[in-house]
C-alpha cells in the first residue's frame, strides 16, 4: 500500500483519526497540517463514549459508511461486554489485532488469525454481541443439543 500523502513511499503507518496510510514523519506532519477531516469511529473511539445519550450532532461520523458499517450504538454494546474485556486481556489477542490493523494484506492475515482458537472466540463473542441470536435460532440450537444427547 502506498502513502496517500506523497504517493511515493510504501505506507508503514495509519493516521489514528482517519486511518489514511502515510510513510514518514514529514508526510504525517503535512497530513496533520492539512487536516485529516472527520474522525472515524473505531472501537477505541466507542470505548471513550459514555453511557449517556449523545445528540446526533455530537456523534462521531463515518467517512465512508457501507452496508457493513457498525452504528455507534452497537459499538457501545461491545464496550460494555465483560466477556470481550476478558478475552482482550489476553496479550496474544491484542498482538493479533495490532498486526491485523497494520497488515498490508488484512484478508490473508485475518484468514491466518482465524486459525487461532482464542481469536475465533473473540470474533464469535463480537458477532454474538452485534447480532444476538433470535429466539427461533436459540430454540433450534436447544433441539439440536437434545438430539445429540439422545444418540
Amino acid at each position: 500500500m502506498s502513502c496517500n500523502i506523497c504517493n511515493d513511499g510504501a505506507s508503514k503507518y495509519k493516521c489514528p483519526s482517519c486511518r489514511i496510510p502515510y510513510c514518514s514523519i514529514p508526510c504525517w506532519k503535512k497530513h496533520k497540517n492539512d487536516g485529516c477531516g472527520d474522525e472515524v469511529v473505531t472501537i477505541t473511539t466507542a470505548a471513550s463514549l459514555n453511557n449517556a445519550a449523545i445528540p446526533d450532532a455530537q456523534k462521531p461520523k463515518y467517512i465512508f459508511p457501507t452496508e457493513d458499517t457498525v452504528p455507534p450504538e452497537k459499538l457501545q454494546l461491545l464496550r460494555d461486554n465483560m466477556q470481550l474485556r476478558n478475552i482482550l486481556s489476553n496479550p496474544h489477542v491484542r498482538t493479533i489485532l495490532s498486526s491485523l490493523d497494520n497488515a498490508t494484506n488484512p484478508s490473508k492475515h485475518l484468514h491466518d488469525a482465524m486459525q487461532e482458537p482464542i481469536f475465533v472466540e473473540f470474533v464469535d463473542e463480537c458477532m454474538k454481541t452485534l447480532n444476538p441470536p433470535t429466539q427461533e435460532e436459540l430454540d433450534e440450537a436447544i433441539l439440536q443439543s437434545l438430539d445429540l444427547q439422545n444418540i
